[in-house]
């Protein structure tokens, strides 16, 4: 077959093209050689969130082999002691003792301390009922080891220690208190109606599990909330009664732990708790495919029947819940955001567990761990919090 002859304006074009191919690798090759080698190096362990993406698909499946990351086991206890309990409501802080109480000898006090704690009882191992500010007038009407029983301006009778108070005279003309109350009482009460139904939850329309009657006597109060006890009854049965149903002295009611959170706030830390070690996968949103800081929350509030949407702005911004601004109000199951973490503005979510700790998945290093809020990175970066569960 005779060649076919190429055109001059061919051959000019097959020039300029080989010309453009070699000065295409020649200056990639020319800048490789002219810099220094350097080698990346590897990330470090740091809490701030990555951009990262795990597997080939958000949808693959977390390896036979994979092991979780080392957990700091006191840090995973301390997260999800579950219930925790809530400072002491004003309603049980100190009754105010009648206005005709006479008492036999008192001198004059003044609070010498910047706080100093009101206790029902002469140590520590007695509950605080308020705090008084410095120079706080004090009537000391009684003594005991180091401690001093007193009437405060507005007449709640308690314990201070005397360390911190400053005396008009000698405490030696006050009368000696021997006795005192069980500083750990049984945290018992007893009926004040008739009949009283127990029931599966802290609501009206949830289920009677059985009713109690005041021929069957006292119930030990396990913990309470939002004007309900959790009681045990003599034959072990549990279950939640109203309160205006039970009497207890404040002595009593102040020892009684308060739930901080719904029972479904509960649920979500509980729900959230099972994937700590799980990795961090950039979109995801299943225990299968991994999750990230929004995935997590979306999932585990979707199981608990609120829809979310999967970013952490948006989560802030949508109205899911009452807005907790302060780090003191936040309760188990309040969702919590950061700010300025990868980007700008909102841009990292997680779940507070309680105790100053939250759930979140963190970065391709970390995986889903516990964290505390009062780190100062995270300190330093928290927006608020929004509380889906009232």
């Amino acid at each position: 077959m005779p060649r076919l002859p190429i055109l001059a304006r061919d051959r000019r074009r097959l020039q300029i093209a080989g010309w453009l191919l070699g000065a295409g690798l020649t200056v990639p090759l020319l800048l490789w050689w002219t810099f220094p080698a350097t080698s990346l190096a590897p990330i470090p362990p740091t809490a701030t969130p990555q951009i990262v993406r795990v597997g080939a698909t958000l949808d693959e499946p977390i390896p036979a082999d994979w092991q979780a990351p080392v957990l700091n086991p006191e840090l995973e206890a301390q997260a999800l002691a579950i219930p925790e309990t809530l400072p002491l409501t004003s309603s049980l802080l100190a009754a105010p003792i009648s206005a005709d109480t006479v008492f036999t000898t008192t001198i004059a006090g003044l609070v010498a301390s910047d706080e100093l704690n009101l206790r029902d009882g002469p140590s520590v191992d007695y509950l605080p009922m308020a705090i008084l500010p410095n120079t706080t007038p004090l009537t000391v009407v009684g003594r005991f080891e180091g401690w001093l029983q007193v009437v405060t301006p507005q007449r709640a009778l308690g314990w201070v220690d005397d360390n911190y108070v400053a005396l008009a005279s000698s405490v030696q003309a006050l009368p000696q208190i021997a006795e005192h109350a069980d500083p750990n009482p049984a945290l018992l009460a007893e009926l004040n109606v008739e009949r009283a139904n127990v029931r599966v939850a802290p609501q009206t329309g949830s289920d009677i599990i059985t009713t109690l009657g005041s021929e069957q006597g006292q119930v030990n109060l396990l913990q309470q909330r939002a004007g309900w006890f959790n009681v045990r009854t003599n034959d072990g049965t549990e279950g939640w009664v109203s309160a205006e149903l039970l009497h207890a002295d404040d002595y009593i009611l102040r020892r009684v732990p308060t739930l901080s959170a719904s029972p479904n706030a509960l649920e979500a830390v509980r729900l959230a708790s099972k994937y700590v070690g799980y990795p961090y996968v950039w979109g995801g949103e299943t225990p299968r495919g991994g999750f990230d800081c929004s995935g997590l929350v979306l999932y585990v509030y979707g199981k608990l029947g609120i829809d979310m949407p999967h970013s952490a702005a948006e989560q802030w911004t949508g109205g899911y819940g009452q807005k907790i601004t302060s780090q003191r109000d936040l309760v188990p199951g309040d969702i919590v955001f950061f700010k300025n973490t990868y980007k700008k503005g909102v841009s990292h979510v997680g779940i507070y567990a309680g105790n100053g700790n939250v759930i979140q998945a963190l970065s391709e290093n970390l995986g889903i761990r516990v964290s505390d809020l009062s780190n100062s990175y995270w300190n330093s970066r928290f927006v608020g919090a929004i509380r889906p569960f009232p």
